[in-house]
């Protein structure tokens, strides 16, 4: 008897849906691909609870007769390609002949479909894989395809998907992005019974630019166009000015098709070398149209991967293009981000002059030493009440009442600061290294906390309302977060389709620019940066403001007094021994340690 054996088709077909099937977005990746194979110039996409339950394509493409629509849900039946030498020019999006039976395996699907010139269309019912019922139907001409319960007969991958609001933002992308490369086809995506798109044709994919980016970062778009043997390039690049704190602003096309691309997005950054600050990228689309037959889109079942011969070329080509456009434009200098006025009569004063600017007689030596170590005053316990006056290393005292952190050890003397980033202090047992941002990080942190479970966060009024425009994608991200950030002491209301107006913020984030930081939150929940040990959602925002707001950070001059403050409210913290974030806010070495690395011992 043998042990090896072939597969039933069904239990193939949902591993060959494995691949094509991630999630949500997927299915309407390949349905919308497939409507624009067919000639779609109307496109609707239809969801519910993030795609999960029900998933909807609808256009008025060429259609499908009877027999085509029984084949079309076969494992590799195709109308894109019929020989193998096809491979190698290929110019539609679909090839493979996978998507519809692998969509189906996982899925209960509806296929209702009518050609051009046929008076009645066809309904198949398929439920896991297996045709369930086949009708005729009255349909109009064009093809509709409705897909419920996803992942229903694969509890596993339905496990693994991620909230409705995660999904939706991978949703909208993709219908973004394929619109963006079809700009003559309409487009709308409906969400339950928003509508979360609607894109009427246009002659350039510029004008859609506000389908993937606010309304501030389409103002400071540059458009591109290049060329040079066998490739062409065009597109638009934003200003340094709009830059992000991820790539999701980075979108590629190649020859019409949506691609990722590590290699694209490190040329388009290289492009703007020297405009950049570390930790910014660029945002830009890029539509790449080479021979087909450099192309191997055949590479993986989603075929949002590809080769291309002589990659290094087109890489110093996109390098060359972006570079060449930004030396060209005038005007790339950033943007001026004023500080709001704060409602008076809070008990929160936005800044207080430093002492030396109250006395007369203050030489200019002492205005420069002020300036270069930092002043200013937070009724919070801000990083400027830690920063004020001379330079620790300048200073003799040294000798503090003793710190108790926990009972487990005491700091006796505060020996000062190196690289103005970390504190040495000498303990009872021998000294320790703390890291001012992250201890800094950790007060802020617990303070944060005990106002929200408390359920008074100390909140801030703003003298004019402020806008933050965000894309289709972001919103989703922000609506799911705004009951968590009103516990914080946000008070934010949508304000237009992709618009919401901030009203008040937290009072510890007097000397931030709550649409700056609103910005960075979104984009960096976006790219699934934020990211705590602790499970407790909440936590994760509380972390997020307590890193972001205006505490210590590295290459900050702190005076003595102010690391003894530091370590004092430190001492109080019920963790004192790592950030929020996991990592530690100091190290310790006894004299016992310090001897063997010596060899004393």
């Amino acid at each position: 008897m043998t042990i090896i054996h072939i597969l039933p088709e069904h239990v193939a077909n949902k591993i060959s849906a494995g691949e094509v099937v991630e999630r949500p977005a997927s299915i309407i990746k390949e349905l919308v691909e497939n409507s624009l194979d067919a000639g779609a110039k109307t496109i609707e996409v239809s969801v519910k609870h993030g795609g999960k339950s029900f998933i909807r394509v609808s256009d008025d493409g060429c259609g499908m007769g009877r027999e085509d629509a029984r084949l079309a849900i076969q494992r590799f039946a195709t109308s894109k390609i019929s020989k193998a030498e096809d491979l190698a020019e290929i110019g539609s999006y679909g090839f493979r002949g996978e998507a519809l039976p692998s969509i189906a395996a996982v899925s209960r699907m509806k296929l209702v479909t009518r050609a051009k010139g046929d008076s009645n269309g066809t309904e198949i019912v398929i439920e896991g894989g297996t045709i369930v019922s086949e009708t005729e139907c009255s349909c109009r001409e064009g093809t509709i395809i409705e897909v419920r319960d996803l992942f229903y007969n694969t509890p596993v991958r339905r496990k693994f998907m991620r909230a409705e609001s995660t999904e939706m933002g991978y949703m909208i992308d993709a219908v973004s992005y394929l619109a963006l490369a079809n700009p003559k086809v309409r487009f709308s995506f409906i969400s339950g019974e928003r509508k979360v798109l609607d894109l009427i044709p246009v002659e350039k994919s510029f004008e859609r630019a506000s389908a993937v980016f606010n309304e501030e970062e389409v103002k400071h778009l540059i458009e591109f166009d290049g060329g040079t043997e066998g490739i062409r390039l065009s597109g638009f690049v934003g200003k340094p000015a709009v830059a992000r704190a991820n790539r999701q602003g980075q979108i590629f096309f190649v020859n019409g098709r949506w691609v990722k691309s590590v290699a694209f997005g490190f040329a388009l950054q290289e492009g703007c070398h020297g405009l950049l600050m570390h930790g910014q990228f660029a945002i830009g689309v890029l539509f790449l149209d080479i021979d087909r037959s450099r192309v191997d889109v055949n590479v993986h079942p989603t075929k949002q991967e590809v080769r291309i011969s002589a990659d290094s070329e087109i890489k110093s080509f996109i390098r060359k293009v972006v570079t060449e456009r930004l030396q060209r434009e005038s005007d790339l200098a950033p943007l001026l981000k004023m500080m709001t006025p704060r409602v008076p009569g809070t008990g929160i004063a936005p800044y207080i002059y430093p002492e030396f600017l109250k006395t007369g007689g203050t030489s200019t030596a002492q205005i420069a030493e002020h300036a270069e170590v930092g002043a200013g005053f937070s009724a919070r316990g801000g990083s400027a009440d830690l920063c004020g006056g001379k330079p620790a290393l300048t200073t003799p005292e040294f000798a503090v009442e003793p710190i108790a952190i926990k009972d487990k050890f005491h700091i006796t003397k505060i020996l000062g600061q190196i690289h103005q980033t970390y504190i040495i202090a000498e303990t009872e047992e021998g000294l320790i290294i703390i890291d001012q941002h992250a201890a800094h990080e950790r007060v802020m942190f617990e303070l944060l906390f005990k106002d929200m479970k408390e359920g008074k966060p100390k909140s801030q009024g703003l003298l004019m309302d402020e806008i933050l425009e965000v894309r289709p994608k972001q919103r989703e991200v922000l609506e799911e977060a705004i009951p968590f950030l009103e516990k914080l002491g946000f008070r934010i209301d949508s304000f237009g389709e992709n618009s919401f107006v901030i009203r008040a913020y937290p009072a510890v984030l007097e000397l931030e620019n709550p649409v700056q930081f609103l910005k960075q939150f979104v984009e960096e929940k976006e790219d699934g940066q934020i990211r705590t040990n602790m499970d407790n959602c909440q936590e994760e925002l509380v972390a997020l403001v307590a890193c972001k707001r205006r505490s210590v950070k590295a290459n900050e001059a702190l005076t003595f007094e102010g690391m003894r403050t530091l370590l004092t409210r430190l001492s109080g913290c019920e963790n004192p021994f790592h950030c929020p974030h996991g990592r530690p806010t100091f190290l310790k070495y006894t004299v016992n340690e310090l001897e063997k690395q010596f060899k004393r011992k």
